[in-house]
């Protein structure tokens, strides 16, 4: 059975059936689970469960099989995956002042699995990597898991289909109000406790909170959730409040320890990206393949390519890196700006170059917010058509940037070094 095109509401395409999403967040919770700690303890467990299914009782979410879990690290973030698995860390409960805000997290949730927001953007990345097998229909069951994976779209906790756009956070926030509403949770607990999520990350030094990075919001996204609160709420309903029982559950969360190994996660060893290149003033450092050649490229940037990866000095296949300046006496540019502007460089050494529409999305490059926007074109040199990634990063008055390229036939099998190199990225 193939890809079945659907609709979700407001977000776009979804190539997959209910069905479909069943299997695939079964996967994709299985692989997360490898690496999660997850939080045992009965009484701890029948609490967040209690709060979920009172939740989920709605008939606007039900149809699905939800279950949370607690996972055991201090990272402030949650996941919520196709078919209903919902896993928040330790570290962003440990932000939540009462049972109203806990709830929010799980209602929040919910409302992107409701929605179905993951197989929307997997259904995105798709579109972008591989049209083909969008035509010829993936099929049902254990083989979709295999096509997909020589796609080289990964599952799990990392999984780029669970960071999700504006829109969609937009809809889920306004599900979430419904469902605190209905169930007689306070939904200002909603907006507060995005307030507390956003201070933690606005610390001087602090990384970002990676509920922030996979839940991007709008500039007017509070107002909008504060109108629908509004719009739903009952004047007598109650304030959030602390209740005895979250008191006693916080309590017993807090005497839990931490595993050992509870770190930043480090790149595993790979023979694949073995070799380093190190700016000359160590601005940044990069992973490649021990078998490719480096070229510099001006006081900042270079190549890095495979032995038959470059034409003269046009470079077909392997990466393209260097510092755009970015300075602007004016005003700062966003990302998003400074990304265009390095793009429009671009597109005047290669005017075939064209972004595919919708395939910009959020990345992390060495801990901090970046874009990749992929890109479709031909070859200066010998005229067939290319895949591009250009992925970027802010960095002081600069643009960090990384330029992707290999044929269209090939790039699926470039594609898992590609995305190695992007993670082995560090910059100073």
């Amino acid at each position: 059975m193939g890809l079945l095109l659907l609709l979700t509401s407001g977000q776009g395409i979804n190539f997959f059936s209910p069905e479909q999403d069943v299997e695939i967040g079964l996967e994709a919770s299985r692989e997360a689970e490898r690496s999660f700690q997850i939080i045992r303890e009965a009484n701890l467990n029948r609490y967040v469960q209690i709060i979920g299914q009172r939740i989920v009782q709605n008939p606007q979410v039900s149809g699905v099989q939800y279950k949370f879990r607690i996972v055991n690290s201090k990272e402030i973030n949650s996941l919520g995956f196709p078919g209903g698995s919902v896993y928040v860390n330790r570290g962003l409960i440990e932000v939540a002042g009462n049972e109203d805000e806990l709830a929010a997290i799980l209602a929040h949730e919910v409302g992107h699995i409701a929605a179905r927001h993951a197989t929307s953007q997997l259904s995105r990345q798709l579109l972008v990597q591989s049209p083909i097998s969008i035509a010829a229909g993936l099929p049902a069951i254990e083989a979709w898991k295999d096509q997909l994976t020589k796609l080289g779209i990964s599952f799990g906790a990392d999984a780029a289909f669970l960071r999700y756009s504006r829109d969609q956070e937009l809809e889920a926030n306004l599900i979430a109000v419904r469902l605190l509403t209905d169930t007689r949770f306070d939904a200002h607990a909603l907006h507060t406790f995005r307030e507390k999520i956003n201070e933690a990350g606005a610390v001087e030094g602090a990384r970002l909170p990676a509920f922030v990075f996979n839940h991007p919001q709008s500039d007017n996204l509070s107002s909008q959730i504060a109108e629908e609160v509004d719009r739903l709420s009952s004047p007598r309903q109650r304030p959030a409040h602390a209740s005895a029982e979250f008191r006693a559950f916080r309590s017993t969360l807090l005497k839990v320890a931490y595993p050992a190994t509870d770190r930043e996660p480090e790149i595993a060893p790979s023979d694949a990206i073995s070799s380093e290149f190190v700016h000359p003033q160590d601005y940044y450092r990069l992973g490649y393949p021990s078998s490719w050649q480096v070229i510099s490229a001006g006081r900042n940037g270079g190549i890095i390519a495979p032995a038959d990866g470059m034409v003269g000095s046009d470079i077909t296949r392997g990466i393209l890196f260097d510092l755009f300046d970015i300075s602007v006496p004016e005003r700062a540019l966003t990302l998003e700006q400074a990304t265009n502007r390095l793009i429009v460089f671009l597109r005047q050494r290669n005017q075939s170059l064209r972004i595919v529409p919708g395939a910009q999305v959020q990345t992390l490059i060495s801990d901090e917010p970046g874009l990749r926007t992929v890109m479709i074109g031909k070859s200066n040199t010998t005229d067939s058509s290319e895949v591009v990634w250009v992925v970027t990063r802010l960095y002081y008055q600069n643009l960090f940037y990384m330029v992707f390229v290999a044929p269209e036939d090939e790039f699926p099998a470039y594609q898992p070094i590609f995305e190695q190199i992007i993670r082995s990225a560090r910059l100073r």
